[in-house]
């Protein structure tokens, strides 16, 4: 059920900056300092910092503590008093955490959840991420979010399809596509033992609010074969931000020539394979040379991302350098044979 703090509730969820969450609450409830009242404070408490979801999927300790700290700092500023709930949640933090950053630091692990809009209302998808982003598998990237928002815009293109997801990382792009479309199955990839670990373990926490079935594979790109079985051989594959190192770009054409075999067309119980990537141009000489290892393998590249934004209309969820991130399909190009 919604309330009025559904706004702040998703961003706290989320771990948006806090002062975003704080400027969030500051303007929305303006009106008289509502958001600085007694009555309001333990509104806070009861429907955001002690959300059940948060309760059983917590964000990272050091967040909540900064989030109750700067509140209270807001609410001390304009002289207004400090409902005794939020004091003694805040004082929780003080006196088990003893303030020390090793003790806030030390959490190898936390949760980010998200509101994902259904054909009916709505879901939330949790994530277990790293706390220190020392390994690319375990936190979420940019172009991750706006793959998650184009399969939303565009399920209708995924209904009883076969999909496969490279590089999978924490998963939250094919099982928002999970949520939201009735697929013939999805299948997450990827690689190290650790990342496959994590991916298992968010694949479980929401497996209960999936429409359509959703495994979880080791997949190295390679030596990847698809099966040979057509029931079972993917026919769409989706990758968010792998394309950011020049040395991965081999076995990633590898997989790819292997997805995209030697289609000679398509007919209605096999539709031609096509691949939907998202990339975020950080370096613009690297995403050139994905281009160009395109071409060398004659794979086809249609930049989608005009097009797929105007579809997707506003951002759903929060996260940067969305202006930077490239949707593209690729394919194999159908040549006739002459008779």
């Amino acid at each position: 059920m919604k309330t009025e703090l559904q706004r702040v509730l998703e961003a706290y969820r989320a771990m948006e900056p806090v002062k975003d969450v704080i400027h969030m609450i500051k303007t929305q409830f303006a009106v008289d300092q509502r958001w600085a009242s007694l009555e309001f404070q333990a509104q806070v408490l009861q429907e955001v910092v002690n959300d059940p979801i948060c309760d059983d999927f917590a964000p990272l300790r050091k967040y909540t503590y900064r989030f109750l700290k700067s509140y209270v700092d807001e609410i001390e500023a304009v002289h207004a008093d400090v409902d005794d709930g939020l004091v003694e949640a805040l004082m929780e933090f003080i006196l088990n955490a003893k303030l020390v950053d090793d003790a806030l630091n030390s959490e190898a692990m936390h949760h980010v959840s998200y509101t994902v809009p259904t054909a009916d209302s709505s879901v939330v998808v949790t994530c277990r991420v790293a706390s220190v982003f020392n390994e690319v598998g375990l936190k979420l990237w940019e172009a991750g979010w706006l793959l998650a928002e184009y399969v939303i815009a565009h399920k209708g293109d995924f209904h009883g399809r076969k999909v496969l997801e490279l590089g999978a990382g924490v998963g939250f792009t094919g099982m928002v596509l999970a949520c939201v479309c009735r697929c013939n199955r999805i299948v997450l990839t990827d690689y190290a033992p650790n990342v496959m670990q994590n991916l298992r373990y968010n694949v479980e926490i929401n497996s209960s609010k999936f429409v359509c079935p959703a495994e979880v594979q080791t997949l190295d790109w390679e030596t990847w074969q698809p099966t040979d079985h057509e029931d079972e051989r993917p026919d769409v594959l989706l990758a968010g931000d792998c394309v950011y190192d020049v040395a991965a770009f081999p076995p990633m054409m590898h997989a790819l020539q292997s997805f995209l075999g030697n289609d000679q067309g398509s007919t209605n119980q096999h539709p031609q394979r096509v691949a939907i990537f998202a990339a975020t141009i950080r370096n613009q000489k690297t995403f050139q040379e994905f281009l160009d290892q395109l071409a060398v393998h004659r794979i086809d590249y249609v930049d989608i991302t005009t097009s797929s934004l105007e579809k997707m209309g506003r951002q759903l969820f929060a996260y940067p350098n969305r202006d930077q991130i490239r949707i593209c399909r690729l394919s194999r190009t159908v040549e006739s044979t002459a008779q």
